[in-house]
C-alpha cells in the first residue's frame, strides 16, 4: 500500500505543481527564478510523500479516506502471496527433522501485471527513441563541418531546416539565412549553451519517459522549454538587439521544419507566447508573493495524504487521559519510525505451537547441532538483550509480544532480529480507545533463508491480545524459527519472558477495571452510533454545577435524578443497558459519572430533538 500511495502522490503532485505554475507564473519575468521553481516543484512531488508531515484533516474526511482506501486497495493490489513454511520437528535430543517442505510461489497472470507491463513497455519504447535521438545528433556532429567559436562550436551541415543548439555545439544551415539572422541566431543559441538549457531538456525528457502516462509530464516540459526560451530572447535583447526587428525574424524562421525534443531552438514553435513575453513589462515586486503560495499548494496536497505523525496521533487524544497513560504517551511521542500501513485480512486467529519450529532448509541429524552446557553458558554471557521483551539463551533468542509492548519496543526489536539476518515487519497494529494496550496485530518474522512466521491477532472484541512468544535460532541454529501464543510454550521458554508478560497482562487487566466506565463510554459510541447524528457529552466536572437541565437530567428535591420532561418519550440507558426513564431516580447526582445526549435532525419541522440519554454512572443501585 506504501507503493500505491507514493505513485499516486508522486503523480498528483507533478499535476499540481504544472497546473499551478501555469495559472500563477508563467507570465511572470523571473526566468531564473521560474527554471528553478519547476525543478524544485519535481523534486517536492519525488520527495514530499516520504516525508511525515502534520495531518490537518478533519477526522470525518481522514476517516472516510481510511475507508476508501480499505475499499479500493485490496481491488488494485494484487493478494500477496504467503508461503507456506517448511516444519521442522524438534526432538528433546535436539535433533531436528524436516517433516513438510514449502512449495515455490506460483506465477499468477493478472490484470494488475499487465498494467505494470504495459508502463515497462512504455518505458522501454520511449527510451529507445530518447537514445536513437541522442545517437542521430552524434551522427550528425560527424557527418558536419564543425567551426570552433569561443563559447560553442558551430555545427554546418546542409541537411539542418531550423537551427538548434545542443550542450556545446550550435546546428545551423547558413544558405538558408541572411547575415543578421544568424546573428541574432547565433546571439540565441549562445545563451542556451551559456545556462546550460540543454540538461533541463534532457531532464524534462526524461520525466516524460518515467511519466508517460501522466498528462502533467508533458505539461510540465512545455513549461520548461517556454521558460528557457523565454531567458534566453530577453538575454538577446539585454544585448542591445533591436527588438522590433528580433521579432520579425523569429516569424521569418519560425516555417522551418521538425523540431527535436531534446534540443533547444531558435525558432520554438510557441512563436506568439515568445512575442508576447518579448512585450511584456517586467515583473513588479508583489509578484514575488505567487512563490510561497506554489510551494503552499504542493505541501497542502502532499499532507491531505500524508501518513499522520505519531505526535500528531498523541496530541489529538482527548484531555481527561489517566495519568497512568502517560508512559504509553511519550512512548509514541519518541517513536520516529514510520509504520508500513498494510492491512492484512485474516479469516481466523491461527498460532503456531512453540514445538513445531519453522525451517526452510532440511537440517540432517548431526552430532555437531548438539553444543556443551559450558559453550552455551559462555555465548548467553556475551549477549546482553536489548528489551525486556527479548532474551539470549542458549542459541536461540527467545523474544515476547505482550499486550503493553509499545512502538518503540518493536522498533527495538526489528534492530535485534537484523543482527541475526531476519526481518520483523510490523504490518497492522490497533491499540484501545484509551490507548493502554494492543487489541488488534498483525506482523511477520522472515529469515534471510525465506522462512517466514506470520501472527494475527486480528479479533475486532477491544480486548487485549494474548501475550504471544516467539524464538529466533543464531549461530548453527541459524535457520530455525517460531512463532506462537506464549501459553503453547512450555518449560523450556525462559521464565524472566514468562513473568514480564504475567505482570504486563494483569497491569492491563487493572487498568481496564479501573477505567470502566471509559470503556462504556467508547462502547456505547460504537454501540448506539444511529440513535442520532449528534450528540453532546458532559463529564463528571459539569455535574457539579447547580444546574444539570442541558444534559437532559434534572436533580429532584430530594436529591435524586429525573429525565427532563420537556425531553418527551426518549430511549434511556445506564451504563449501555436499556432502562426506563424512571429508573434514573434511583441514583443520585453524586453518582454521575457522565451523560451522552444523541440528537436526531427532523426535516419536516427543521429542526433537532433529543432522541436518547447515554447515562454512566459509577456505582450500581
Amino acid at each position: 500500500m506504501e507503493t500505491l500511495r507514493y505513485l499516486v502522490l508522486v503523480n498528483g503532485l507533478l499535476a499540481v505543481v504544472s497546473v499551478a505554475f501555469y495559472i500563477l507564473l508563467r507570465r511572470e519575468t523571473f526566468f531564473s527564478t521560474n527554471r528553478l521553481a519547476l525543478w524544485l516543484g519535481l523534486a517536492s512531488a519525488l520527495l514530499l510523500p516520504l516525508v511525515e508531515l502534520p495531518d490537518w484533516r478533519p477526522q470525518p474526511v481522514r476517516s472516510a479516506m481510511q475507508r476508501t482506501a480499505q475499499v479500493i486497495v485490496p481491488k488494485v493490489l494484487p493478494e500477496p502471496y504467503t508461503p507456506t513454511p517448511d516444519v521442522t520437528i524438534m526432538f528433546p535430543n535436539r535433533k531436528t527433522y524436516r517433516a513438510f517442505q514449502a512449495q515455490q510461489p506460483p506465477f499468477v497472470w493478472s490484470w494488475q501485471t499487465g498494467v505494470v507491463v504495459l508502463y515497462l513497455l512504455g518505458v522501454f519504447l520511449l527510451f529507445i527513441r530518447f537514445v536513437s535521438q541522442l545517437l542521430s545528433l552524434r551522427k550528425l556532429i560527424r557527418s558536419s563541418t564543425q567551426e570552433p567559436y569561443t563559447d560553442f562550436i558551430l555545427v554546418h551541415n546542409a541537411s539542418i531546416t531550423t537551427p538548434f543548439s545542443f550542450f556545446g555545439w550550435v546546428f545551423v544551415n547558413p544558405d538558408q539565412h541572411t547575415t543578421g539572422e544568424l546573428d541574432h541566431i547565433l546571439r540565441h543559441e549562445r545563451v542556451h549553451v551559456r545556462e546550460r538549457h540543454s540538461f533541463d531538456m534532457l531532464g524534462a525528457e526524461l520525466v516524460c519517459i518515467l511519466f508517460w502516462y501522466n498528462p502533467a509530464a508533458y505539461l510540465f516540459r512545455k513549461l520548461l522549454q517556454q521558460t528557457l526560451e523565454f531567458s534566453a530572447d530577453r538575454a538577446v535583447l539585454a544585448e542591445g538587439i533591436d527588438a522590433k526587428l528580433y521579432q520579425y525574424n523569429l516569424l521569418k524562421v519560425s516555417l522551418a521544419g521538425r523540431q527535436s525534443s531534446l534540443t533547444n531552438h531558435f525558432n520554438s514553435s510557441q512563436l506568439k507566447s515568445r512575442i508576447i513575453m518579448l512585450n511584456r513589462p517586467k515583473s513588479t515586486q508583489l509578484s514575488w508573493l505567487k512563490y510561497p503560495v506554489l510551494v503552499l499548494v504542493a505541501l497542502t496536497v502532499a499532507s491531505a495524504f500524508a501518513r499522520p505523525q505519531l505526535k500528531e496521533l498523541v496530541k489529538r487524544l482527548p484531555s481527561n487521559v489517566p495519568s497512568s497513560l502517560t508512559p504509553i504517551i511519550e512512548s509514541l511521542e519518541k517513536t520516529s519510525q514510520p509504520i508500513e500501513e498494510r492491512k492484512i485480512s485474516v479469516d481466523q486467529k491461527k498460532t503456531l505451537p512453540a514445538s513445531r519450529v519453522l525451517d526452510i532448509q532440511p537440517i540432517q541429524p548431526d552430532q555437531s547441532l548438539v553444543d556443551s552446557t559450558s559453550q552455551q553458558s559462555k555465548k548467553d554471557s556475551t549477549r546482553v538483550s536489548p528489551s525486556r521483551y527479548m532474551v539470549y539463551q542458549g542459541d536461540y533468542l527467545y523474544w515476547i509480544v505482550t499486550p503493553k509492548t509499545t512502538l518503540d519496543d518493536f522498533l527495538v526489536m526489528k534492530q535485534e532480529f537484523a543482527k541475526h539476518g531476519s526481518t520483523m515487519q510490523l504490518n497492522e497494529v490497533k491499540y484501545d480507545p484509551l490507548y493502554a494496550y494492543i487489541d488488534q496485530i498483525v506482523f511477520t518474522v522472515q529469515r534471510a533463508s525465506g522462512g517466514m512466521a506470520r501472527c494475527n491477532e486480528t479479533e475486532d472484541d477491544n480486548k487485549p491480545i494474548p501475550s504471544i512468544a516467539g524464538l529466533v535460532g543464531i549461530g548453527p541454529r541459524a535457520r530455525s524459527s517460531g512463532t506462537g501464543a506464549l501459553k503453547y510454550y512450555k518449560n523450556d521458554f525462559p521464565e524472566v519472558l514468562r513473568r514480564t508478560a504475567a505482570e504486563e497482562e494483569g497491569s492491563v487487566a487493572q487498568f481496564i477495571k479501573a477505567h470502566r466506565l471509559d470503556y462504556l463510554i467508547h462502547e456505547g459510541e460504537r454501540k448506539f452510533k444511529d440513535l442520532g447524528n449528534a450528540e453532546s457529552t458532559y463529564s463528571k466536572e459539569f455535574f457539579k454545577s447547580k444546574s444539570i437541565r442541558n444534559c437532559g437530567l434534572t436533580v429532584n428535591t430530594d436529591g435524586s435524578l429525573s429525565v427532563d420532561q420537556d425531553l418527551g418519550a426518549i430511549r434511556v440507558f445506564i451504563n449501555n443497558e436499556p432502562v426506563e426513564r424512571e429508573a434514573i431516580s434511583k441514583w443520585k447526582v453524586d453518582q454521575l459519572y457522565s451523560v451522552v445526549k444523541k440528537s436526531q435532525y427532523n426535516p419536516a419541522k427543521k429542526e433537532s430533538f433529543t432522541s436518547a440519554l447515554l447515562i454512566y454512572t459509577t456505582e450500581a443501585n
